[in-house]
């Protein structure tokens, strides 16, 4: 058999979920810089908080108090303009839920590049456990059972409301939000953490924006502070999730974590400087984050953008570790930010405490996010002995479950944590047809699901790599433009070429990789679809699925 037919034979086999799909990538940037719209609180605010937090700290030291678990119950308001479930902007549930997951483990500090700290001097100081925790509202305000728990879809057609995607400046489009959406569809801000999810103007620049946790003696000094009819989180259907149709850089859920923070009482890292070039004197109020200058890659106002190095900005501010732009109020991309400190926890618990509907929410949990466990999950159907299969966990339950993952035939399966890990990887060492199943269990119940999944030997598609385990293309899916990152030095030439799923060559061509490795393609050209991309370096070739969007 040709290698011509090897290629159609495996898109034969290969079913692709495209909705199934995560865009993300480790390496990707966007094509703008995007930011934050959350409005600094005033003085007021600032002074009434800040004596609560130092109250708080005092009373933990004295063990008049201490912090406590609480447990968030969330409804997303997803906004659309009557696109079918799972179709941009009507984001489909296995998105929303891919958020939910992110949150927990970001709050938790065991969330995406956490490890990465360690090679950090704020090791020290550590990624803190917020002792936040959100879940999926079980029922409406109503007290009927949602049909997707945690999910509210609104047709802004059926409201009479204007599309989110018309208004062209930030501020426009905040006063739609904040003057027609949030307050003709926010549930109850004491019961339920609202979020609403929605399309955007290309022209505008905002990822998401919050509220800040008013007190009861705090009612209206400022739009910046949540009400009754705006409390909540607002983000870009783009970035919210960690799976879905979403933006290079922005797409391991980090946006909303930011947002969330806020929401929680927390400041950007930098202080939210007056000047364009950063202040080391603008604080954000917490001892253990430095002051920061901030300003790399077009940052601003003390923040960071971009995917900085450590050290960054060393000494620049009086700290011999530089800003600390790993930090989740930064405005680095997702995956170069993984951590809040002790001091910001602390904050965090001072919100859940004297926030006027923050308060009220971990008793709301009780009634709204118990549920009998309902075990699903999403796989690809088809995957090759080389891989590390992720999996999508889509489980709903609360009290949070416990997993118990295994495979049929199971010999040559490894699970990466554990076979108890809420999302584990899964790797075979043989070929053939496994089935992969889950056993979750709360204290309300036990769920069972399992899915079919074929395993192949794709070392058929030509001799395998010793450069294969580094080779990375981003974005992929792509919209016609993507980098190819492999291992090699600067000027190493590759051949490649791009094959469709009737297995014709549509092209060959040689590329030279740059300084880090990489070289650029562009097949904007080419029509929407699945392709292989086919690389090869000496008698050497490998090959990955690459996804044309457009």
């Amino acid at each position: 058999m040709n290698f011509k037919q090897t290629i159609f034979l495996f898109f034969i086999i290969l079913t692709i979920q495209l909705n199934s799909q995560s865009t993300n990538n480790l390496s990707g940037e966007p094509n703008k810089v995007y930011k934050c719209g959350t409005d600094i609180p005033p003085q007021a605010w600032d002074s009434w908080f800040n004596a609560k937090v130092l109250e708080f700290k005092e009373n933990l030291a004295m063990q008049k108090t201490q912090a406590t678990s609480v447990t968030i119950p969330v409804i997303v308001h997803v906004i659309h303009g009557g696109q079918s479930v799972g179709s941009f902007p009507n984001i489909s549930k296995t998105q929303v839920y891919s958020q939910i997951t992110a949150l927990n483990k970001d709050f938790a500090g065991i969330g995406y590049n956490v490890n990465q700290l360690a090679n950090t001097g704020f090791s020290t100081i550590g990624a803190a456990n917020c002792l936040v925790s959100f879940c999926l509202a079980q029922s409406d305000p109503n007290g009927n059972p949602l049909t997707e728990p945690g999910i509210d879809r609104i047709n802004y057609n059926s409201k009479g409301w204007t599309n989110p995607a018309i208004p062209t400046t930030n501020t426009t489009f905040k006063n739609l939000i904040d003057g027609t959406v949030k307050p003709n569809s926010i549930w109850d801000p004491t019961l339920y953490f609202n979020i609403w999810v929605t399309d955007i103007n290309a022209a505008n620049d905002l990822l998401g924006y919050a509220t800040f946790p008013g007190g009861s003696l705090l009612p209206g000094i400022s739009s910046s502070l949540g009400t009754a009819n705006t409390d909540g989180v607002w983000c870009f259907a783009r970035a919210f999730g960690t799976t879905g149709t979403l933006i290079s850089g922005y797409n391991f859920g980090r946006t909303t974590t930011h947002e969330v923070g806020h929401w929680l009482g927390l400041r950007h890292i930098g202080g939210d400087a007056l000047n364009s070039n950063g202040d080391c004197n603008a604080t954000d109020y917490c001892d253990d984050t430095p002051p920061q200058v901030g300003g790399n890659a077009g940052g601003s106002n003390g923040q960071n953008f971009g995917n900085p190095t450590y050290p960054l900005n060393a000494n620049v501010c009086g700290s011999i570790y530089g800003d600390m732009f790993m930090n989740f109020m930064d405005y680095t991309y997702d995956y170069a930010k993984y951590m809040f400190t002790p001091d910001q926890s602390l904050r965090i618990q001072t919100a859940l405490a004297n926030g006027f509907f923050r308060s009220q929410l971990n008793a709301s949990s009780a009634n709204l996010c118990s549920g009998r466990p309902t075990a699903d999950f999403s796989i690809d159907s088809l995957v090759c002995t080389l891989d590390d299969v992720n999996i999508l966990n889509l489980s709903e339950g609360f009290p949070i479950p416990t997993y118990s993952w295994s495979t049929s035939p199971s010999v040559g399966v490894v699970f990466t944590p554990s076979d108890t890990d809420a999302n584990p990887k899964i790797s075979y060492s043989g070929t053939g047809f496994y089935t992969v199943n889950v056993v979750i269990t709360n204290s309300i119940g036990v769920s069972y699901a399992f899915y079919e999944q074929r395993v192949m030997d794709c070392t058929s598609l030509g001799k395998q790599s010793s450069f294969v385990s580094d080779l990375n293309i981003f974005p992929n899916p792509t919209d016609g433009n993507f980098t190819v990152k492999t291992n090699s030095k600067s000027g190493e030439v590759f051949r490649f070429s791009m094959v469709n799923t009737l297995g014709e060559v549509l092209f060959n061509s040689e590329a030279s990789t740059d300084n880090r490795g990489e070289f650029s393609i562009d097949i904007s050209s080419f029509p929407t679809g699945v392709y292989a991309f086919i690389l090869e370096k000496n008698q050497e070739k490998i090959s990955k699925r690459l996804i044309l969007t457009h």
